[in-house]
């Protein structure tokens, strides 16, 4: 990433380079690295804009600091870029940071939701509804919709509220990706687990 040092100012103050939002980030170069997403998020950042597909944690950083990014600076937007600045650092997971952006970017209404345009990953175990939850420490709703989300969900969930109810949603969501239990069964497992640690989002209220 390139960054320039301000002059005339009583402390450093570091900008990054950003390329205006009419080329896409696939052509600016941001995803070789080794922060990966397991799949990509796709961004609009103007109504008629070109589609961006942010395909890492370094890619969610570049973006959620360019000055083409719309709204306000919210505390959703910090955290999304604090979280990416982390990845690179070693410090916080990719799914982490892909999470946190996803946020971001719905707050911001960027989020470009191509479920019309793709059919479903068949290596993905759908639930016959999703789940909503709160996870720990954001402020934003999201959909877990398959064995597999709730899988990753597990892999952040904070180690010290890994207590037995963890343990059982944790083995039998793996046990539904081995083919041994039925999606409906570790769907209700990680519900009770949700409900216990008070993330679960009852839509009906």
């Amino acid at each position: 990433m390139t960054f320039c040092l301000l002059e005339g100012c009583s402390e450093p103050v570091f900008v990054r380079f950003v390329i205006p939002n009419d080329v896409g980030v696939d052509e600016m170069g941001y995803g070789m690295d080794d922060n990966l997403f397991i799949e990509p998020v796709t961004i609009r950042l103007t109504a008629n804009g070109k589609l961006q597909r942010i395909r890492s944690a370094n890619d969610a950083s570049a973006i959620l600091a360019s000055v083409d990014w719309p709204g306000e600076r919210t505390a959703i937007h910090r955290d999304a870029f604090e979280t990416a600045e982390k990845v690179l650092e070693g410090y916080r997971s990719t799914e982490d940071a892909k999470i946190r952006f996803l946020e971001a970017a719905r707050e911001a209404g960027i989020l470009f939701d191509d479920s019309h345009t793709q059919t479903s990953d068949p290596k993905r175990i759908y639930f016959e509804s999703s789940v909503s939850i709160r996870p720990h420490g954001c402020a934003s709703v999201r959909e877990v919709k398959s064995v597999n989300g709730a899988s990753e969900v597990l892999v952040d969930w904070p180690h010290s509220k890994r207590g037995r109810y963890y343990q059982s949603a944790s083995e039998t969501i793996e046990g539904a990706i081995e083919g041994k239990v039925t999606p409906d069964q570790a769907r209700d497992a990680f519900v009770a687990l949700a409900d216990y640690a008070g993330i679960l989002v009852d839509k009906s209220a």
